[in-house]
């Protein structure tokens, strides 16, 4: 029970920074490319390396955990995925 509870705690917090880097960038792919500095250029780089590295630490931690069967860490992130973006979908307004 404990190796479950780690691995959907992992999902839980890889998919919750995915989806807040997807909620603070969104400001930043809403405007024309000609209005861009090299501040939300640099910004934008940076939000899609975060989220790149977010995707891989998932397949990662997915491969990682070789004594729960592949349908139950599917099952796991099956269920970490939506309570992820409830929680995330309560903190966003606390923080604007």
């Amino acid at each position: 029970m404990k190796t479950y509870m780690k691995i959907f705690m992992y999902f839980f917090v890889m998919i919750a920074i995915f989806g807040m880097t997807t909620i603070f960038s969104s400001e930043y792919f809403q405007k024309s490319f000609n209005t861009l500095d090299i501040m939300d250029i640099s910004r934008m780089v940076l939000i899609n390396i975060i989220k790149l590295v977010i995707g891989l630490l998932i397949i990662d931690t997915y491969m990682r955990f070789n004594e729960i069967s592949n349908v139950k860490k599917t099952l796991l992130l099956v269920i970490a995925i939506p309570s992820s973006m409830f929680v995330c979908a309560f903190l966003t307004p606390i923080e604007f």
